[in-house]
């Protein structure tokens, strides 16, 4: 008699397994920019952390209202892929700023806020995409495991960010 560790169903491994790496992928690119946050947070003084905490949360009072506006108006399909190509261009935006000089403590500023803001958005989007992929008897069954691949690559992230730090730089891993 075989038991297996997860009650899956033949016709949702796919989608199972797509949305394990979907969430390793997530958490591991968030906990690669983690450590560039909190440097870039350290580099404008401790004593104006709890101001850029402040930012992070008066940014999300403005975004979650117009994130929900837009989702109203627009299917899944088109939002989806919006969202994260939005934070894809955010990004290389960062890059590019990070390598003029005067620029740098100012968006060291709003990188850090930013950050915070990707984490908390993309993470809310990528469980709001669950809900609406898998049914409640199915959320009961497949999410652990699909919470897990966050986990792994929450401990992916800060390993690859040990070992590609020194040789690429802590700006460059925004590419990674």
């Amino acid at each position: 008699m075989s038991k297996r560790i997860i009650d899956v169903q033949p016709h949702e491994i796919a989608a199972l397994l797509w949305s394990f790496a979907y969430f390793f992928c997530l958490l591991c690119g968030y906990y690669i920019l983690r450590p560039v946050r909190d440097e870039m947070g350290i580099q404008g003084g401790v004593q104006n952390l709890p101001w850029l905490f402040t930012a992070t949360f008066l940014t999300m009072l403005a975004v979650v209202p117009l994130f929900g506006w837009l989702a109203a108006r627009y299917p899944r399909r088109v939002m989806l892929p919006a969202v994260y190509w939005f934070f894809i261009a955010n990004l290389l935006l960062f890059l590019a700023a990070f390598q003029v000089a005067a620029l740098k403590p100012y968006v060291a500023r709003v990188f850090f806020v930013w950050v915070s803001v990707f984490n908390l958005f993309v993470v809310s989007v990528f469980w709001s995409f669950m809900v609406d992929l898998f049914s409640a008897e199915q959320g009961k069954r497949l999410f652990g495991f699909i919470a897990a691949g966050g986990t792994c690559g929450a401990i992916a992230g800060p390993a690859l960010t040990a070992g590609l730090a020194a040789p690429l730089g802590p700006i460059n891993l925004l590419c990674v």
